[in-house]
């Protein structure tokens, strides 16, 4: 059988990382081979998370010398080891590999269900930040049906904007389908690792209007496909406030949700 390695880019969430690798190995772990675990330089509220590599025998750890914010991994000057997730695209010796976040409760074997769904695809996972996208609010287009709408750019100036991060000056004049919002999201995909290395930048894990999706752009224009999946994962399981940034900059709800994590893992893994 062939393996995949993990890539899980771990900042802060000592427990709810835990938790994630826990269900993912098991439900998956006949499909895992490494896990490439990197640690940003710095953590929220100080926290601790390098003691979860003692519960697994098969970590790549690194860690860079430098934190770089999601936010600024667009330049060109940031170091390729420093990249969201670079590390272990550039270091694993796999076809395909897995990313995930580090706050997802997996719930069933979603590496062997992507890797017998991806086909000649290279990418598979939730499309698009639908959430943020006028055409998902005035019901054109969602991730599910991400290939079924076609828009010429006079059909995108009727679209109600501004919205939130869509403007009309950031739209795509080339290919129309593209909007800002669109990526393949990196809380859990697979992603085939080979035409990645063989395409080189924009990295998987750079940042332009948010993280992916200079990534997915680019990969779409050159004729790459990409297919929505939506099963075995909950994104922020243990996060009443939903989104994980969200949570990094709310220390009480930060803990509270630390704390849930902890409690789950004692109550399903210990």
């Amino acid at each position: 059988m062939n393996k995949v390695d993990v890539v899980i880019q771990v900042y802060g969430k000592p427990w709810q990382t835990l938790c994630t690798l826990e269900s993912l190995m098991t439900h998956c772990e006949e499909h895992i081979d490494k896990i490439y675990f990197i640690e940003e330089a710095k953590h929220p509220f100080d926290d601790k998370v390098k003691w979860v590599l003692k519960y697994f025998d098969n970590i790549v750890y690194y860690k860079p010398d430098k934190f770089v914010n999601i936010y600024g991994t667009w330049s060109k000057d940031v170091p390729v080891s420093n990249i969201r997730h670079q590390f272990g695209i550039e270091n694993s010796d796999k076809k395909y590999v897995f990313i995930c976040h580090n706050d997802v409760l997996f719930t069933g074997d979603i590496i062997g269900d992507m890797l017998n769904e991806i086909e000649d695809c290279v990418g598979i996972g939730e499309i698009g930040q639908c959430w943020n996208c006028p055409a998902k609010a005035q019901g054109l287009c969602s991730g599910e049906k991400f290939y079924d709408w076609n828009p010429t750019f006079e059909d995108l100036k009727q679209l109600k904007l501004p919205h939130i991060r869509t403007r009309l000056d950031n739209l795509d004049k080339e290919i129309p389908k593209l909007l800002p919002e669109c990526r393949l999201n990196e809380f859990a995909c697979l992603i085939n690792r080979e035409i990645c290395i063989k395409e080189g930048r924009p990295y998987f894990g750079e940042f332009d209007h948010d993280s992916g999706t200079a990534w997915f752009k680019s990969m779409y224009k050159k004729g790459y496909k990409f297919k929505d999946y939506r099963k075995n994962f909950q994104h922020c399981y243990w996060n009443e406030l939903g989104g994980g940034h969200t949570l990094d900059n709310n220390e009480n709800a930060y803990f509270k949700a630390e704390r849930k994590a902890k409690q789950y893992f004692k109550k399903n893994y210990e």
